[in-house]
């Protein structure tokens, strides 16, 4: 360690400093004739007070003190431990809990004199630090491994010790996830490799979203080593009874099978369904025999009116293509029949309409004062004057009968749904529809989801585009051959899907309304079991100003039917509730609160699934170690090779030692030393002048 000093100021003004200390201080102490000390004690007093003074006027020149420090940096060492729950499921689970972790701080210990060692435990996180207790739901490799490389970026790192079964669930390929990894990594292979006996519930399928009233089909894939000739019993409990049971012979030692059930919907709401498969066998795990899944089942679909100047081959492709989704139903009436009331439904299509014939004035009113959402499909008959008053976002100067064709160009801007590239080229090769020839004036915040292309030429003419009406969102499509573009589809895919995915985008897009009330509350509707559930409720006034300064109660109502209440916290101009980690299931909410005179109530539920990733796989991965370790230069190590790592590190000609020197700048009126000094000298002389009766 060495410094030097260092001036703000060029040095020559340490003359003035100087000559101001041997002024002040000659003055003071030659030109008093009536000083009765003597020569050598005034010439002492003179020095103390020189010295004082000229170190005081030196501090006004700013200096600094540069201080170089040589710091040797050993090289780091990482453990990483999985902290996985498939730890201690397999026939080591004992070794694992109660020796593993012995010999790593051994291998530690001897590794410290030279480098330094920093633990590190995984499994859905990576936390310096943490505690070793097998209790993570999944294992991320690719998590860990990638928070690492980007935690020791420019340090000197000697190596990255991996302490695991090599089982993933979660993130890509550990492997892959390694590659941009520059230092060497060792594994210390645990787990059992073995097949053992275990019969477990492999797969799932099932449709998420079901209607009230209808069947729904499961299908339970189910997987079992080493238990030929054994009986086991799988059973479904749903809506809160058993409806399903199927006896299984277990028929060879590498058993997988799956069973087919159908169940019918008899409950509104979210609900979960429990798998089980039961043997009286010794298993390595049980662990894997049970299964939760969760399913919503709706009690009324969304309906969509489509109404038509006359029969038309496009209705028959509108309807074809919004049923495709099970979720909408669509029905057909003409304007000369219409009896439907608006009321029943959530998007009214007009074909062709309004025309000269049908103008429809009370059913576009009612249609506005009743915010439903309506999209316009412009034809031969429609008329163009009565649409553009009815429609906000575009304007059209048109010549009676005059059309053109006109293939879609997909604006690639367009930002309020996302269309996939390979879908959007399948539009633009499609047939053309025909438009009405004319000039098109959009008005602001009208977006365009596709262009009309004319005779091969891009125009910014909008083919479809989507308006805001008083928040009443409002689109057209220009042309009609609606039914041309899904044949064609067919024909060129053997699918309809770029045809039935822009309807369906077009329609969802349509029915989100903006969401109005003044009270809300927040879920992320499905929660992990190993995380926290948070949720968020949103209040306003009048003015639909953020409110946070009332209380907010929740009443949260799990599957047995026992209620807790909870109180939000205001949080930012909101409200906030952390009702920490909750066991698996369906929970139900009330949440209420009162501003002003008025009450406001919020219902609502979500789902706490526990997917036990860890309980599906207990093979150990060794492969994986061995490779992840090979490719990065370093070795895989058995549980009781650890206490050669250090030898291992010691015979590579990376692990050297990093020096470099810190170089710090401290401004000297900031040291304690200085201004002692000061002080001792002020003290002094003025102890010595006292002494001798000069005051």
């Amino acid at each position: 360690m060495f410094s030097n000093l260092i001036l703000s100021s060029p040095w020559w003004t340490v003359i003035p400093v100087i000559l101001t200390g041997l002024i002040y201080a000659g003055l003071l102490y030659f030109r008093n004739k009536g000083n009765k000390i003597s020569f050598a004690w005034t010439t002492a007093l003179f020095l103390f007070r020189f010295f004082a003074v000229s170190l005081l006027a030196f501090l006004l020149l700013s200096p600094f003190l540069r201080t170089k420090k040589k710091v040797v940096e050993k090289p780091v060492v990482a453990f990483a431990f999985d902290n996985s729950g498939s730890m201690v499921l397999g026939n080591d689970s004992t070794y694992l809990t109660t020796q593993m972790y012995q010999r790593a701080q051994q291998a530690e210990d001897l590794l410290s004199k030279g480098y330094k060692v920093d633990q590190w435990v995984f499994s859905e996180q990576t936390t310096l630090n943490g505690k070793v207790d097998f209790s993570g739901e999944v294992s991320d490799y690719a998590q860990m491994l990638h928070q690492l490389d980007e935690n020791y970026k420019g340090a000197n790192v000697g190596a990255l010790v991996v302490f695991g079964d090599g089982i993933f669930n979660r993130g890509i390929d550990p492997l892959y996830a390694a590659s941009e990894i520059n230092f060497p990594i060792y594994t210390v292979a645990l787990g059992d490799t073995g097949v053992n006996r275990d019969l477990k519930i492999n797969d799932v399928r099932f449709n998420s979203l079901v209607y009230l009233g209808d069947r729904f089909p499961i299908e339970v894939n189910l997987n079992a080593n080493e238990m030929k000739g054994e009986n086991a019993t799988l059973r479904i409990f749903a809506f809160g009874k058993q409806v399903a049971t199927k006896t299984i012979r277990i028929g060879s030692n590498y058993f997988n099978k799956s069973y087919h059930f159908e169940l019918e919907a008899k409950q509104q709401g979210k609900q979960r369904i429990r798998i089980s498969v039961e043997t009286d066998s010794s298993e390595v795990s049980r662990e894997n025999n049970r299964r939760s899944i969760f399913i919503e089942v709706l009690n009324n679909r969304k309906k969509v009116l489509i109404v038509a100047y006359a029969p038309h081959p496009d209705l028959g492709a509108l309807k074809q293509s919004i049923e495709k989704t099970r979720n909408y139903q669509a029905d057909i009436q003409y304007a000369d029949k219409l009896t439907a009331g608006t009321a029943d439904y959530d998007l009214v299509v007009l074909h062709q309409l309004p025309s000269r014939n049908f103008k429809l004035g009370l059913l576009l009113a009612t249609l506005k004062k009743e915010e439903i959402p309506v999209l316009f499909v412009l034809g031969k008959q429609s008329s163009i004057t009565l649409f553009n008053s009815n429609f906000k976002g575009l304007s059209i100067q048109s010549a009676v009968g005059s059309f053109e064709e006109a293939q879609a160009d997909i604006n690639s801007d367009f930002s309020l749904f996302t269309f996939p590239s390979e879908l959007g080229r399948q539009l633009e090769s499609l047939p053309p529809l025909r438009v009405p020839l004319g000039n098109y004036k959009l008005s602001p915040g009208t977006s365009v989801f596709a262009y009309q292309e004319i005779k091969r030429i891009a125009t910014d003419f909008p083919l479809l585009a989507f308006s805001d009406d008083a928040g009443r969102r409002t689109g057209v499509i220009t042309g009609e051959g609606l039914w041309l573009w899904r044949i064609h589809n067919y024909l060129a895919e053997a699918n309809t899907s770029a045809f039935d995915d822009f309807i369906d985008k077009t329609v969802q897009l349509l029915m989100a309304r903006k969401d109005k009330r003044h009270f809300r509350v927040i879920t992320k509707g499905t929660y992990p079991s190993y995380q926290n559930v948070v949720i968020s409720a949103e209040l306003y006034n009048s003015a639909f100003e953020a409110v946070n300064n009332v209380e907010v109660n929740l009443r949260l109502t799990n599957e047995a039917g026992e209620q807790f209440n909870y109180l939000f916290s205001a949080y930012d101009q909101n409200y906030r509730l952390d009702l920490k980690q909750l066991p698996e299931g369906v929970y139900r909410y009330h949440a209420q609160t009162r501003l002003g005179t008025k009450q406001y109530r919020a219902n609502g539920e979500f789902v706490v699934s526990s997917e036990s990733l860890e309980s599906r796989k207990l093979q150990a991965n060794h492969r994986m170690l061995f490779r992840l370790a090979d490719e990065h230069g370093g070795k895989m190590l058995y549980p009781g090779e650890t206490e050669t790592l250090p030898a291992l590190l010691s015979k590579r000609d990376d692990q050297a030692s990093r020096v470099y020197y810190e170089e710090h700048f401290t401004a000297l009126h900031t040291l304690a030393a200085v201004l002692l000094l000061i002080l001792l000298l002020l003290s002094l002389e003025w102890f010595l002048r006292k002494y001798f009766g000069s005051y």
